[in-house]
């Protein structure tokens, strides 16, 4: 028989009470991202692959209707920051692009900050892509690849990127990367993302 609860109870763990899922329910079996940032152990690396359907959104450009990219994400022993993507980008006209761009941030001690500015050297070369039983075919045009080597800021990168950035920021120094989202009002955007994605950090939800 179930219990009596006082009408006038004001405690709403009283009115709650127990039963099979409410651990579930308070969030208790949950790890919060927090606590994966700060298990998770270095060196780490890990590399995804997507294919980005909304290009105008997520890269900021009308050229182009999807994009491949590879994302090779890593902080090593000394908490260096490195993220490698290449990939490809079509579609939208007959002119397309290939690309690679490695962004950085330097060990401590570094006079830099999580989500402040960022090295980045990045390489494009146009041509056509074309749908062939093997995947995609890149065949370049007779124009030299373009080249560079940039300090970034934070709010200036694809949104692709800054996410795996804040995965690795918070890897770096999990409660430094919380209190920098904090002040720029980026941490519940960033919590929410990364709260129930299996493939952020080392260790699952």
């Amino acid at each position: 028989m179930d219990r009596w609860v006082d009408p006038d109870e004001a405690d709403p763990a009283q009115w709650r009470g127990t039963g099979p899922y409410g651990d579930l329910r308070r969030g208790a079996e949950t790890v919060s991202v927090l606590e994966r940032a700060l298990r998770t152990p270095l060196p780490y690396q890990h590399e995804v692959d997507v294919h980005h359907d909304d290009v105008a959104e997520q890269f900021q450009s009308s050229d182009y209707e999807h994009a491949r990219v590879v994302y090779n994400s890593g902080v090593d022993a000394n908490r260096r920051i490195k993220l490698l993507t290449r990939g490809v980008l079509w579609g939208g006209g007959e002119t397309h692009q290939r690309f690679q761009a490695q962004y950085r941030r330097p060990p401590p001690p570094t006079e830099t900050v999580p989500f402040g500015e960022y090295t980045v050297w990045s390489r494009y070369q146009y041509g056509t892509i074309e749908r062939t039983d093997n995947g995609l075919t890149f065949t370049e045009n007779d124009e030299n690849p373009d080249e560079s080597l940039r300090e970034l800021d934070w709010g200036t990168l694809f949104d692709p990127v800054q996410e795996r950035l804040a995965e690795l920021e918070l890897v770096r120094n999990p409660t430094f990367g919380k209190y920098r989202l904090e002040e720029l009002d980026e941490w519940e955007a960033y919590r929410t993302r990364f709260q129930y994605d299996p493939g952020a950090f080392a260790v699952d939800p």
